[in-house]
Order: structure tokens, then C-alpha cells, then sequence
């Protein structure tokens, strides 16, 4: 495949924020689905029943197909379609945000509402177009004009 250069590719910053987003969720979310279904008792108290076995494989079955194709997009440097899986991720943690809240429990808050804070700001600035955060600010350097030199006269 050729790839030529792209002006709407993402600033350098935004696509290392957007991968270390992507493998820190990876990692953190994997080791969760890993966890549930080797122990769901050791996640939750009461956890050992088959429904919650069962329950944990569900999760993990939807939890494989979101990561996975988060890293497939990650890795295919897909940004567009990354920033999209992103939004969506942010999207779930958010809703594991309001769960935490509604049962009192403040690590399963805080948790998911720092990778729901992460997973979004990445999924907005893939989306912005390049450059676009240096261009709204006064005295950066797209709003520097360059001055041509006075013409001579002959």
C-alpha cells in the first residue's frame, strides 16, 4: 500500500497521547476481563455463583471485541476510526463511572472516571484537525505572519 504524506493526519502529541490512552486501557481493562472470569469472587463479594460466571464471560466476550479493535485501529495508525472506538470506550467507562457512584464504592468511581476523562480528551483531539489547537491561540505560530520584504526600487 502506498501512503502519501496526509494533512489531515493528527499532530505527532495528540497520536502518542491517543496510543499510550489505548494501551493503558488495554492493559487495565484486559486484566479486569482476565480477572472476572479466572475469579469473579476475588472482583466482587459473592462473586463465585455460576450467573456471575456467566455474567463475567459476557463482559469479557464485548470487552475483547472493543479492545480489540481499539488496538487493530491503534496499530493500523486508522485515527479517524480510532478516535471513534476511543468515544465509544469513554462512552462505557462513563456509564462504569455511574455505577461506581450509585453503589458507594469511590475506586470503582474514580477509576473509571480517569479513563473515561482520558479516553475522551483523545477521541476529541483525533478528531480536530491538525494544528488546530496552536491555531486558536494569540501568538502562536500560525497566527505569525510572515512580512515580505519592502520592494526595492530600481
Amino acid at each position: 500500500m502506498i501512503r502519501y504524506p496526509n494533512d489531515s493526519e493528527p499532530d505527532r502529541w495528540v497520536r502518542v497521547f491517543a496510543l499510550v490512552v489505548t494501551i493503558a486501557t488495554a492493559l487495565v481493562s484486559g486484566y479486569f476481563m482476565i480477572a472476572g472470569l479466572v475469579d469473579p469472587g476475588g472482583l466482587m463479594p459473592g462473586g463465585d455463583t455460576s450467573a456471575a460466571r456467566t455474567y463475567a464471560g459476557y463482559a469479557a466476550a464485548r470487552g475483547l471485541i472493543l479492545l480489540g479493535a481499539t488496538l487493530w485501529f491503534a496499530l493500523a495508525r486508522a485515527w479517524a476510526r480510532l478516535g471513534l472506538m476511543l468515544a465509544l470506550n469513554g462512552a462505557v467507562q462513563v456509564l462504569d463511572t455511574v455505577v461506581g457512584a450509585v453503589n458507594h464504592d469511590v475506586a470503582k468511581t474514580v477509576g473509571p472516571a480517569s479513563f473515561a476523562v482520558a479516553l475522551l480528551l483523545a477521541a476529541v483531539w483525533l478528531g480536530r484537525p491538525p494544528n488546530a489547537v496552536r491555531r486558536r491561540h494569540p501568538g502562536g505560530p500560525a497566527s505569525r505572519r510572515r512580512r515580505s520584504a519592502p520592494a526595492r526600487r530600481r
